[in-house]
C-alpha cells in the first residue's frame, strides 16, 4: 500500500512539473528523456517493480528495463540539465510528501 502511495505521488510530482493531467503523462512518456526520469525516481523512492516497468517501458525483457535504468544513471551523471530536471521533480514529490 505504501509503494503505491509513493508510486502516485511520483506521478503527481510529474504532472506537476510538466504543468500537464493524467492523459497528458502518457504521452510524455514518449519521449526517452521523461521515460529515463521516471525510472530514475522510481528507483530512488524505492517502488521500481520490473513488471511495472515493462509497461511503462513497453518492453519484452527485465534486461531491457535494466539497460534503460543503466543509461538513465549514466545521463544523470553526464547531463547537467537533465540533473537538474531530476532534483527539480525530487523536490516536488517530497514536497508532496509532506503535505
Amino acid at each position: 500500500m505504501i509503494s503505491k502511495m509513493k508510486y502516485i505521488n511520483i506521478l503527481n510530482g510529474l504532472c506537476k512539473y510538466y504543468g500537464i493531467g493524467e492523459q497528458g503523462l502518457i504521452e510524455l512518456l514518449k519521449e526517452r528523456e521523461n521515460k529515463y526520469l521516471l525510472l530514475l525516481l522510481l528507483k530512488n523512492y524505492s517502488c521500481l517493480e520490473q513488471e511495472s516497468a515493462k509497461e511503462i517501458l513497453r518492453v519484452k525483457s527485465s534486461r531491457s528495463v535494466n539497460n534503460n535504468l543503466k543509461s538513465a544513471q549514466e545521463k544523470l551523471l553526464i547531463n547537467r540539465d537533465f540533473r537538474k530536471k531530476y532534483f527539480e521533480i525530487q523536490d516536488n514529490i517530497d514536497r508532496i510528501e509532506i503535505k
